[in-house]
């Protein structure tokens, strides 16, 4: 199948790009320790070595914490608040800066420091970009939850508890199948805006949706293989890490070691999954689809670098390089 050549090479790519697969890796480790920290710094001086502290060696972390949040000494609110959700916004960004970094390195004309230049030129038009795609992100995530409230309902007037578990795995299903094509789209339009120097994001993510919704036998097995993978990882950390709960220092720094693994195997699938989309884009021919509506309607022309005539500067897609 083609999917697996697609990932075969974006994987083969992700091992010639460790630097990147570092940067991915780092980007999320940082505000967590930071957070962390400020968490670590209000809990440790309160539960010390208490019956609490104990409580959570012993596995009954989630009742304990609960119980602090409830207790006088709790003043995590501003963090477990504003904090997360400052974090989660600034985490949001890094991420999008990052994206127009790799992307550049992975599918740019390769300028000198492209990492580099891909932030300084590509950022804009990815957050541009990002805007548009909270739209559909929204409308997915409306009907999931009215899905989830459906399914509450049913579950109500039949007396059933089984309809909400039916009703969170259907709106997990509905979720994707709404929100997948766009995710897809939207990664496609910011390579081919990078590849070509375009900037129409708005009109880039529908000509990349229209093309996705055309080929359901490319983009289905692919986004599958998306899903599968980093859920598969999280399966495996989860049955080794489920049975058992540190309690020494030792034990808490190899577990703190196994799951900073994870999370590298996790950057090496981003940058995989990214060179296996820039791979497919490619193999579309790499058309232009942020090219303006300006652009496409001059069409204006000049000689090519062979001096075989003309070409379309709108419409050609073959690679320089």
């Amino acid at each position: 199948m083609r999917t697996f050549s697609f990932v075969a090479h974006g994987f083969r790519t992700a091992r010639r790009h460790p630097r990147l697969v570092m940067i991915v890796w780092l980007a999320p480790l940082i505000p967590a320790l930071i957070l962390t920290g400020l968490i670590a710094s209000n809990l440790g001086p309160t539960l010390g070595r208490s019956l609490f502290s104990q409580g959570i060696l012993d596995g009954s972390a989630f009742t304990v914490f609960m119980e602090f949040r409830t207790s006088p000494a709790d003043a995590l609110a501003p963090l477990m608040g504003r904090g997360i959700l400052v974090m989660g916004v600034l985490s949001l960004l890094v991420q999008i800066i990052l994206s127009a970094g790799i992307v550049e390195v992975l599918v740019g004309p390769g300028p000198p420091n492209p990492f580099l230049t891909g932030i300084r030129c590509n950022t804009a038009r990815f957050l541009r970009s990002a805007l548009v795609f909270l739209v559909p992100t929204a409308v997915a995530a409306a009907a999931a939850g009215l899905t989830v409230k459906g399914a509450g309902l049913l579950a109500e007037h039949f007396a059933d508890g089984r309809w909400d578990l039916a009703g969170i795995a259907a709106a997990g299903v509905v979720f994707i199948v709404l929100w997948a094509p766009a995710d897809l789209a939207y990664d496609l339009s910011r390579v081919a805006a990078v590849r070509h120097d375009h900037t129409s994001m708005l009109r880039g993510f529908f000509r990349a949706l229209m093309v996705i919704l055309k080929k359901p036998g490319t983009f289905v097995p692919l986004y599958l293989v998306f899903l599968a993978l980093p859920l598969l990882l999280l399966a495996l950390y989860s049955a080794f890490r489920q049975p058992w709960t540190p309690g020494t220092i030792f034990a808490i720094v190899f577990l703190a070691l196994i799951h900073q693994i994870v999370m590298a195997i996790r950057a090496f699938f981003k940058i995989g999954f990214w060179a296996a989309e820039a791979e497919v884009f490619r193999d579309l021919g790499q058309p232009p689809f942020c090219r303006g509506k300006r652009m496409a309607r001059l069409g204006f022309l000049q000689p090519d670098e062979a001096g075989q005539g003309e070409v379309d500067l709108g419409l050609a897609t073959a690679d320089p390089n």
